[in-house]
């Protein structure tokens, strides 16, 4: 099957919140596997009268053109969504970001979900997401000479996109720019290729739950590189098992450890190991839903002070120890789960289960109707709350002449509350948006374009 790659970032309206910020500008491109570009998406949205904007976000990105947009949000989220499918349509398709496991993706899920739409674009039907900044964790430790990076105070290379592009002679002066910040990212790409193609070969193999598993059954021992508090951290680690409670989560042993002290642990310690991998456990829980910097450690070189041929030696005496993986397994199964805050609001409500069948064909329906009754017709049938919910908020913003008085209420005093009020801090607080609004206002470095920004936001911030 073909495969092809697509690359993406967002421009938003804050840097924190994810369950409450907007995307306005969203990039992709389609290349395939040798990085040319083959298609280009470059998309923006309106603001959504009940996201707060920072206006220190507007100053960096300078996404003028979204503030006059005519597109809504629900358009924009439609085009994204149907232009991904097209492009992944009979194809094996990847998802590329730049720390994007952690803000764009997660971005992206959570509006598609706001809009009706599947929420797991990146991951299902045979689709895979990397995120190309883990690649750059290994890539730094592996080949420490390929790039003179900038280094913070423990002479640990800095990865910001910006940072690491400006030391192999691209020009960063667009940056902050959704298409911009792609198109760097694919040149970063070709870079890492043109030193060890095998590493991104290697590494993509971690981009689909079914490739990940089938690596880490196949190779005898791994290298993981972990960055915490701007320190590095390497560790040569075999595969235990997939955590029968949670199967999104790998268990690895650390092979540095004696296997025999290990062994030697009772019941209530190994629990207590695995439910706190840190540095003083001996086991590594490593999510294979996402991107973290492993790989291979007999292809690629960690530099362990244990040599190879010991790192085997200990690697198959792990694997050959079945009732230890079975303790293991059992002691997962003992571990008490973390309790998570209950949402109480339906933005965040992302991960609060999959529609039923019957809610999602509506959602589909509710797509294909063109007319506002129509729509009100599939949002009364939906037996979701939040489904209800949300298409209420998308016939605001298009219907709003048409929507019902109490519905016309409810969308008003959801704007009127997330500009007043202050709650749990869950999405970006009104008064300090203001602050920031008139502290960007003072100063004296802003260019033309930064200035008519403020302009336009001005009305929101003004008593």
């Amino acid at each position: 099957m073909e495969t092809n790659y697509v690359f993406s970032d967002t421009e938003t309206t804050g840097l924190h919140e994810t369950d409450f910020i907007q995307i306005i500008q969203s990039a992709s491109i389609l290349t395939d596997t040798e990085f040319n570009i083959l298609d280009t998406q470059n998309i923006l949205s309106k603001p959504l009268p009940w996201v707060i904007p920072t206006p220190g976000a507007f100053v960096t990105h300078k996404q003028i053109g979204s503030l006059d947009s005519n597109r809504s949000h629900y358009q924009m989220m439609k085009e994204i969504y149907d232009t991904w499918q097209n492009w992944s349509f009979n194809k094996k398709t990847i998802f590329f970001t730049y720390n994007g496991h952690r803000f764009d993706e997660e971005l992206y899920r959570r509006q598609f979900y706001w809009n009706l739409l599947p929420s797991f674009t990146t991951n299902t039907n045979g689709n895979g997401r990397s995120d190309i900044m883990f690649l750059m964790l290994l890539f730094s430790y592996l080949y420490p000479d390929a790039i003179d990076y900038e280094k913070n105070k423990y002479d640990v290379p800095m990865l910001g996109l910006g940072k690491i592009l400006s030391r192999i002679g691209v020009d960063v002066a667009d940056a902050h720019d959704a298409l911009k910040d792609t198109e760097f990212t694919i040149e970063l790409m070709k870079f890492v290729a043109k030193t060890n193609k095998d590493l991104i070969t290697d590494f993509l193999e971690l981009s689909t739950k079914e490739s990940y598993l089938n690596y880490l059954n196949t190779r005898r021992y791994f290298g993981f590189v972990d960055k915490m508090f701007g320190q590095i951290y390497t560790y040569p680690l075999t595969f235990l098992t997939l955590n029968p409670e949670d199967t999104n989560k790998a268990i690895f042993l650390d092979l540095s450890w004696p296997f025999e002290d290990v062994l030697d642990m009772d019941y209530a310690e190994l629990i207590s190991c695995i439910a706190k991998p840190n540095k003083e456990s001996p086991f590594k829980v490593i999510p294979i839903n996402k991107s973290r910097a492993l790989l291979d450690a007999s292809k690629f070189d960690f530099r362990f002070e244990i040599s190879q041929t010991e790192l085997a030696k200990r690697a198959d005496t792990v694997s050959s120890n079945i009732d230890f993986k079975e303790k293991v397994m059992a002691a997962c199964g003992d571990i008490i789960p973390r309790s998570y805050p209950e949402k109480k609001y339906v933005d965040e409500m992302v991960y609060g289960g999959f529609p039923s069948a019957g809610d999602a064909l509506l959602c589909e329906q509710f797509h294909q109707t063109d007319t506002f009754e129509e729509k009100q017709k599939i949002l009364l049938n939906f037996e979701d709350f939040r489904y209800r919910e949300l298409a209420k908020r998308i016939l605001y913003v298009h219907y709003p002449d048409q929507i019902s008085q109490e519905d016309r209420k409810s969308i008003e005093n959801l704007i009127k509350t997330r500009w007043t009020v202050e709650e749990d801090k869950a999405w970006p607080s009104p008064e300090k948006a203001k602050i920031e609004f008139f502290k960007e206002m003072e100063r004296d470095d802003l260019d033309e374009l930064q200035k008519e920004i403020l302009e336009k936001l001005k009305p929101l911030f003004n008593d």
